[in-house]
């Protein structure tokens, strides 16, 4: 109306791509390898019957600890010790039947050598059957062969066994075997005296491991290798038969450049990162070194210092104008 030409309207400006940054600062990191398997005891025995016979005594309780060769068991051996008796008896008999022979022969009268042989056999003959008897004897004794825990018994005293018959089982707890297997593939990170961690249910804390023996052989079913470690048990907190959640560090780098695995673009023949470098996006190609699943190791194409984009990665071109707003890795 006053005569003034008209503007053209102005267009608003478009507001940047806002983008999540982290900065990159090296850390660092471990390689680990996840497995599980179960606690066993250092030492464990089925304790049999080694003779038949009527349990006379039980001199050990149920879940309780006993000595190296302590006497758990005894069977009657009534009928033994009269067969003892009666050897021991002959065996004096032929010992002085010896002697008196020996006395004869080397007075040079009424007894030959040959004569002299035939009697010291006899008293051999004596001996060996003394031993024979005391060793059954024995064998009425159900002995503890090491130190440990006393399970369940399974006879009370006047039950008739047999030969190989079960009475309890001894555990020795002080250590605990764990067994876990792990791919073949991690076969040549694994050393012997290598710590290890596990969980079992009922503890919240990771417990000490130490790998002492590999087995040579692969498992040709599963293509898993055996592994088993002994872990220490002092209070006897542990029970054998618990299942395992086992941690194992195969590799540790100190100083490693480590990226969400968000923050990855994969490629045919490279992968890529976005940084953030003065308002625009640059695009670098990187080569990745160890994996998990929370991180991943870039051994070449960032350095400390860098920021790198980490979210709305499909959206970004390089040279893309974008607001960075840092967030915490």
């Amino acid at each position: 109306a006053c005569g003034q030409p008209s503007r053209p309207a102005s267009r608003p400006t478009a507001a940047p791509y806002v983008v999540e940054t982290i900065t990159i600062t090296p850390r660092p990191f471990r390689d680990t390898l996840f497995a599980t398997g179960s606690l066993l005891a250092k030492e464990s025995v089925e304790l049999p019957a080694q003779r038949a016979g009527v349990v006379k005594e039980i001199r050990f309780t149920e879940g309780q600890p006993v000595a190296a060769g302590e006497v758990l068991v005894v069977l009657d051996d009534a009928e033994l010790q009269a067969q003892l008796r009666r050897a021991e008896a002959q065996l004096e008999i032929a010992a002085i039947s010896e002697r008196r022979s020996r006395q004869l022969l080397e007075a040079g009268t009424l007894v030959t050598a040959a004569e002299y042989d035939a009697t010291r056999a006899s008293l051999d003959v004596a001996r060996a059957e003394v031993e024979l008897i005391r060793a059954q004897i024995e064998r009425t004794r159900i002995v503890a062969p090491f130190a440990g825990l006393a399970g369940l018994r399974r006879v009370s005293v006047g039950a008739y066994l047999t030969p190989g018959t079960p009475v309890a089982r001894l555990q020795d707890i002080r250590e605990l075997k764990l067994d876990f297997a792990v791919p073949e593939r991690y076969r040549p990170y694994l050393r012997l005296d290598q710590p290890v961690t596990f969980r079992v249910a009922g503890h919240s804390e990771a417990l000490p491991a130490t790998i002492y023996a590999i087995e040579p052989q692969i498992d040709v079913a599963t293509r898993s290798l055996q592994v088993r470690a002994l872990a220490p048990n002092p209070e006897q907190r542990l029970r054998p038969g618990a299942f395992a959640e086992v941690r194992v560090v195969l590799d540790e780098i100190p100083q490693a450049m480590l990226i969400p695995p968000i923050a990855l673009v994969p490629g045919l023949k490279e992968q890529r990162v976005y940084v953030h470098k003065a308002g625009q996006v640059e695009a670098r190609t990187v080569r990745v070194g160890l994996r998990t699943a929370e991180a991943l190791q870039i051994e070449e194409g960032l350095a400390p210092g860098d920021e790198l984009v980490v979210s709305g990665i499909l959206q970004l071109r390089p040279g893309m104008k974008v607001q960075a707003r840092p967030v915490t890795p």
